[in-house]
């Protein structure tokens, strides 16, 4: 039996969303992907909001809205200075939205320039700080690029972990199977095994922090799958950041290691060591509050 096919209209802008808090209106597109798109909004009390969609993709309507519950589910109960707060959610026209604070950009605006090492090491900071409470919470987010790392700024940046689409639970198992996986920063296990652990976020971290602080990928992206692949299993990321030399390039090293059992064991772990650096330990770009 076939199943009927259900047409959705996208918002545009000027376009009006009802959620049974308030009414969004769309001002502007801020992103869009192959499985979802985020607007920016006037929402309820004429504040600005970051309203993502969860795009069909020719999925089967149930299976976009269980997607869109777990990320709404984890959201609500994932409160953390450093996660991406969330106001709202709600279904319009057979499509689903989340609405969340709205913030300047994405990390992947910031690269392309190699930063200061204490400007590295500040969104180092904070990222592994919000890491550490998901794992501390039992769950792998498996997706953090510099698309999905937000960034507010005030008198310092403000970092904040979105798109919780693709992440587990891990319910006391020290490794889970997840269905989709970024090919720009699968972490070795995933050649190996198919399953990522909470490790593998801290190889995804080790391609941010390398990225940051040279101003190039650790991978070489703009090639075929196959060589990707390669690159990844023979550890080039991880020779890459020792060639820089430096104490920062060898804690990156460490994080980057193709078998889990030698990068750290935990995000704490990992800022133990940062906070040893002189970058840190001076404080000229962020002192001491």
């Amino acid at each position: 039996m076939s199943v009927p096919c259900i047409t959705v209209q996208y918002p545009t802008v000027g376009s009006t969303l009802t959620s049974v808090r308030g009414s969004y209106v769309v001002r502007a597109v801020i992103g869009s992907g192959e499985f979802g798109a985020v607007y920016e909004c006037i929402g309820p009390f004429d504040q600005i909001y970051a309203v993502k969609m969860v795009r069909p993709a020719n999925r089967p309507y149930a299976e976009v809205q269980a997607e869109w519950a777990r990320e709404v589910q984890r959201l609500f109960s994932l409160r953390h200075p450093n996660v991406v707060y969330i106001y709202d959610s709600f279904e319009q026209g057979h499509l689903c939205y989340l609405a969340l604070e709205r913030c300047d950009h994405a990390l992947k605006d910031m690269l392309g320039t190699p930063m200061q090492e204490g400007l590295v090491i500040e969104i180092s900071r904070q990222l592994l700080a919000a890491v550490q409470f998901l794992h501390d919470n039992d769950v792998v987010h498996d997706d953090l690029h510099a698309g999905n790392v937000l960034i507010t700024h005030n008198d310092r940046p403000t970092v904040k972990i979105s798109d919780f689409g693709i992440s587990h639970e891990l319910r006391g198992m020290p490794a889970v199977r997840p269905n989709v996986v970024h090919h720009a920063i699968m972490a070795p296990e995933i050649l190996a095994t198919g399953n990522t652990s909470r490790q593998s976020d801290l190889y995804q971290v080790g391609l941010l922090l390398y990225w940051m602080l040279t101003g190039e990928p650790a991978i070489h992206l703009d090639v075929p799958y196959q060589e990707l692949v390669r690159q990844v299993a023979e550890g080039e990321p991880r020779k890459r950041a020792e060639a820089l030399g430096i104490p920062l390039g060898h804690l990156i090293a460490k994080m980057l290691r193709r078998r889990e059992a030698f990068r750290y064991s935990s995000a704490r772990e990992v800022w133990a060591d940062l906070r040893e650096l002189p970058a840190w330990r001076q404080r000229h770009l962020f002192p001491a509050k």
